[in-house]
């Protein structure tokens, strides 16, 4: 049901609503409904638990909300429009817009941008995660919309610093962008949803991202 209903204008259509709430009950449903959901999933996550959370009856979160699939949706679909389409990249054009930074500067840029983001949505990227590794036809749509969006522009951007020899030559576009995404996408689960508490040094971590993806990991 949620893959069905999965595109670029409900991913837009819903997270513009999940910004801008009708009324301060929705409000709190909707932050009721996020912490639940991320802690919990939504097989085990109750639409009474969530009402008795935001203060309402379970009635009431139903004149807002026909069904729990229709809340889910609206938790879920902002984190999924940030992963597939960025603001940065929708609204200013300027994510893969590298022409005048360096390799090393253009990658702190974004990778701060995405991890910012995803510690603000920490419940939600944790909900949208454990949702695409277990239901596989919301995987194949979210990965067609991520592709759509966003990979053309990863690899004209790893072209052009290639083209500057700030990255190799030698290799494929294709393998570049898959480990430039890999290994950044694996320092952003660390950092906002698998240990946010722990001793984190952002500036620190992001320099290393940049020497391991510049100079690898070998002993020099």
């Amino acid at each position: 049901m949620i893959a069905r209903r999965l595109s670029a204008k409900t991913l837009r259509g819903e997270s513009a609503r999940y910004e801008r709430p009708r009324t301060d009950r929705e409000a709190a449903i909707l932050a009721a409904a996020t912490a639940i959901f991320g802690a919990k999933g939504y097989r085990d996550a109750r639409t009474a638990e969530i009402a008795a959370s935001a203060g309402v009856t379970e009635r009431t979160l139903f004149r807002y909300f026909p069904s729990k699939d229709r809340l889910y949706r609206r938790v879920m679909f902002p984190a999924v429009l940030a992963a597939t389409m960025p603001r940065e990249l929708t609204e200013t054009g300027k994510l893969f817009a590298a022409d005048s930074e360096s390799f090393a500067d253009w990658h702190r840029r974004v990778l701060k941008l995405r991890t910012g983001a995803a510690r603000t949505a920490a419940p939600q990227f944790r909900l949208m995660i454990a949702a695409l590794m277990s239901d596989e036809a919301l995987r194949d749509k979210v990965i067609a919309i991520w592709k759509k969006n966003l990979w053309q522009h990863a690899l004209e951007t790893v072209e052009r610093f290639q083209k500057r020899r700030q990255l190799r030559t030698d290799l494929p576009r294709e393998a570049i962008a898959r480990v430039i995404i890999s290994l950044n996408l694996g320092y952003i689960i660390a950092r906002a949803l698998l240990a946010p508490e722990g001793p984190w040094d952002d500036d620190a971590e992001t320099e290393a991202t940049v020497e391991l993806l510049l100079r690898g990991a070998g002993k020099l």
